[in-house]
């Protein structure tokens, strides 16, 4: 069983470096506890393994703690990162995951713009001389129309710690 857990633990660790945006992945070492459950919990089917937001139902050992972190991106959230660290709990056989903290943060701004100027003159000159007077008239008209476009929006990261965790 111990040797069976180390190449567990191997295996978690390597595939813990290799998925997601960043993932930090802590081993549990020590004696396993008899790790606190209850009668009820939240708990999300919507990932590769079941994300509780609790202590889970029933008994189960610790294969360590998760910390997870997406791409910077608009739409990255705290949804994002839980995502993310399921994944790779599944690729390390783990059972389940249960949410310690998640959110998101704000890493940045990105802004672009876009500008452009059309203009156009037309003019004349009349003119007529009578003698050693010129008389004349100079006319002209000019337009100038400019258009400009501009956003920004903001960048974000999703963060989750998390404990990977086996029923036992």
């Amino acid at each position: 069983m111990k040797k069976r857990l180390s190449k567990l633990f191997a295996l978690s660790f390597v595939t813990a470096l290799t998925s997601c945006a960043s993932q930090d992945f802590h081993q549990y070492t020590g004696v396993q506890q008899n790790w606190p459950t209850a009668s009820g919990t939240f708990v999300s089917t919507k990932y590769g393994v079941p994300a509780y937001y609790g202590p889970p139902n029933r008994p189960y050992i610790v294969l360590g703690s998760l910390d997870a972190t997406t791409e910077r991106g608009i739409g990255q959230d705290a949804a994002s990162a839980v995502q993310d660290a399921a994944r790779v709990a599944k690729r390390m056989r783990a059972d389940a995951i249960m949410v310690i903290g998640s959110g998101r943060e704000h890493v940045g701004t990105s802004s672009f713009g876009t500008a452009s100027t059309n203009s156009s003159y037309t003019g004349g000159v009349y003119g007529t001389a009578l003698g050693n007077s010129v008389y004349g008239r100079t006319y002209g008209s000019g337009s100038s129309t400019t258009n400009m476009f501009g956003s920004s929006f903001g960048s974000y990261q999703g963060k989750a710690s998390v404990l990977v965790i086996k029923f036992k």
